[in-house]
């Protein structure tokens, strides 16, 4: 039997008793008045359907579920719905029809009813959707749906919908989705304010302990410090190199005078003391190159007050060594 033919059948059957059993007391003119009206808009919408105008046959049941409440109504209700294609307001109202008729129905008639929702819940699906606000005002297909955030998904049918999110202050957000039936789906959509500036729960945060950047003013106080150091171990290793080289030449004399008693000791004094002035004119140039090494890295780096501490502490362990081997200095390392 068609969806048709059973909701004709019934309403047949029901037209009377679905009014008479919400028909009040007959001592209140008021009510008597509303119940005749029921009457009237169920004959209506039984009319209404037969001439396929759903939308009007469901504004006038619903009227008279209004005045006159009866659950066999309700059974009526969901077969226009399931005409019009709205599996999800069939459904509920399929289950408030059992809930409501209780032992009442009959037991062939629940079966029924119960392989219908069966079939329907094939058509509609449990959509999730989220957003960076909370507040935002959810609609389905222009009709409001609920505010953000949902207690949990909510049943839409299959097809074609059209959600929209919106809210005071932010530029609303539409996104049309193609929706399988007994297929659940979660769609995120992200609102942005009208002055452009990003929303507070997307906006990436700084560290409250981070420090801020400050604009360079110029040379650091260390390239100075590392300037005059460098000046002055280069002036030592110039003075000590002078010197080496008159304790050189005093040195050649010796050896070039004629061999005597105190001649093997004077040689001995010579060379100790070339040896001496040597050892620090080469302590002196090997600290003026790291003087000057150093004094170049912070010429480079004065002003990079806004580099990242974690790129510092990685240029810090990456800083020149230096390590002597007998009389020599080894310097080592970049910058």
């Amino acid at each position: 039997m068609s969806t048709r033919l059973r909701l004709l059948v019934l309403l047949a059957i029901t037209s009377s008793s679905a009014i008479v059993a919400a028909e009040p007391a007959p001592s209140s003119t008021t009510s008597a008045g509303a119940t005749t009206e029921a009457r009237e808009r169920f004959q209506r919408g039984v009319t209404l359907y037969r001439e396929g105008s759903f939308d009007a046959a469901l504004a006038e049941f619903k009227r008279a579920y209004e005045i006159a409440p009866n659950y066999r109504i309700l059974y009526n209700l969901a077969q226009v719905q399931v005409e019009r294609h709205d599996s999800v307001a069939a459904l509920n109202l399929f289950g408030q029809y059992l809930q409501q008729g209780g032992s009442e129905i009959e037991a062939d008639r629940r079966a029924q009813v119960e392989r219908d929702m069966q079939s329907l819940r094939g058509r509609v699906s449990d959509l999730t959707v989220e957003s960076n606000i909370a507040g935002a005002q959810l609609t389905i297909d222009g009709i409001e749906a609920g505010t953000l955030p949902l207690a949990g998904p909510i049943q839409v049918n299959s097809g074609v919908r059209q959600v929209t999110v919106a809210k005071p202050g932010y530029q609303s957000v539409s996104k049309s989705l193609t929706i399988a039936g007994a297929q659940p789906l979660k769609v995120t959509l992200t609102l942005q304010p009208l002055d452009g500036k990003p929303a507070e729960s997307t906006a990436a945060s700084k560290a409250p302990n981070e420090p801020k950047s400050e604009p360079s003013h110029g040379l650091s106080a260390p390239f100075w410090v590392s300037a005059v150091a460098t000046g002055l171990f280069t002036g030592a290793a110039v003075t000590f190199g002078v010197v080496s080289l008159n304790k050189n030449q005093k040195l050649d004399d010796e050896l070039n005078r004629p061999p005597s008693s105190g001649n093997s000791q004077a040689i001995e004094d010579a060379r100790s003391s070339l040896k001496t002035t040597a050892l620090l004119t080469d302590v002196f140039t090997g600290a003026a190159i790291i003087g000057a090494a150093t004094t170049v890295y912070f010429a480079v780096t004065s002003g990079s007050s806004s580099e990242a501490p974690s790129a510092k502490a990685a240029r810090k362990k990456e800083g020149l060594q230096v390590g002597a081997s007998g009389s020599q200095l080894i310097l080592s390392g970049r910058f």
